[in-house]
């Protein structure tokens, strides 16, 4: 398939321009198939892509691996282990989708990532849970009983709602989009992360370091740098249009997230195998599937209201 020219910032509607990127958007209102396609072509998303596909690919391949060891199908603690990469999966597979289709109209635009955010939230969510219930100290647990996991529902919810709010609502540029997607992101991010501080403050503290511990640093500082680099549009604000089809900040941060995930991943898995579970409050099937239901009806409602409103702004 030819690809088609590729137009420049000045050619497509404002709420598709990316700050700084001057070059490499694919034209509007062409078909599906068009879009798919262009997973195999250079353009300004190509790479936005890839780093989520590659890392897709490479969590079902972790699942495997780790099934052949541990099981899914009767073990509560490690089907928490599944949710976990389960979400890493759905997380990478929105953006992959929402990076590669958004040119195709506006209402595209909105939809594609408002799913998206919801990734973002429900990896948060059941990240922040795993976390608690299987690499947390018992200190910790314990002081937290019943009620982390749910609060973790909570702050995901409020984020999506944030981020869908200000999706719609404000253009790419304005201050009070950025304003509210800093100030949820770090508050869902660092509460998901209490456990795993607590955690590394106690082993610090306790002289009782080990390589796992290490594995959960690596995992929570990558996160912020890459927000960094997303966050500050660098270096394509100092070299606007020379980052166009790689090298811009948000492809350096998809690529530092997607490193984040696979660590937390596979620490989350050494944690399992160490049994350091077995000192915390076993998680029960009826108590995991509540979780989930209200999560999804939670997220549902959501993406139903602002769908909607992103919708009838077009009209």
């Amino acid at each position: 398939m030819v690809m088609k020219r590729l137009l420049s910032v000045d050619e497509v509607p404002d709420v598709q321009k990316d700050p700084h990127v001057l070059t490499g958007y694919r034209p509007p209102k062409q078909p599906w198939r068009f879009y798919l396609m262009s997973i195999f072509s250079a353009h300004n998303e190509t790479v936005n892509v890839w780093t989520h596909i590659i890392p897709c690919i490479y969590v079902l391949f972790l699942m495997k691996t780790y099934s052949d060891e541990l099981d899914f199908a009767s073990d509560a603690s490690s089907r928490l282990l599944l949710l976990l990469g389960t979400s890493n999966f759905t997380v990478q597979f929105l953006s992959a989708c929402a990076h590669l289709l958004h040119s195709r109209s506006v209402a595209a635009y909105y939809v594609t990532f408002t799913l998206d955010f919801l990734g973002i939230a429900f990896y948060s969510a059941t990240t922040g849970t795993a976390q608690y219930l299987l690499s947390s100290e018992a200190s910790f647990f314990h002081a937290m009983h019943p009620w982390f996991p749910w609060s973790c529902v909570l702050f995901s919810c409020c984020y999506f709602a944030a981020n869908a709010h200000a999706h719609v609502t404000y253009r790419g540029c304005d201050s009070e989009r950025s304003m509210i997607q800093v100030v949820s992101f770090s508050t869902m991010y660092l509460w998901s992360i209490l456990p795993l501080i607590h955690r590394i403050y106690s082993d610090i503290f306790n002289g009782s370091v080990d390589d796992v511990m290490w594995m959960h640093v690596r995992h929570i500082l990558l996160v912020p740098i890459g927000s960094f680099f997303h966050a500050s549009e660098m270096p394509q604000r100092f070299f606007p249009g020379m980052c166009d089809v790689i090298g811009h900040g948000h492809q350096i941060f998809h690529v530092m997230t997607s490193m984040s995930f696979m660590i937390q991943l596979e620490a989350s898995f050494t944690d399992l195998q160490n049994r350091r579970h077995l000192d915390l409050g076993r998680p029960i099937d009826l108590s995991i599937t509540t979780y989930l239901v209200v999560l999804f009806t939670s997220y549902g409602y959501i993406t139903a209201v602002f769908v909607r409103k992103a919708l009838s702004k077009l009209k």
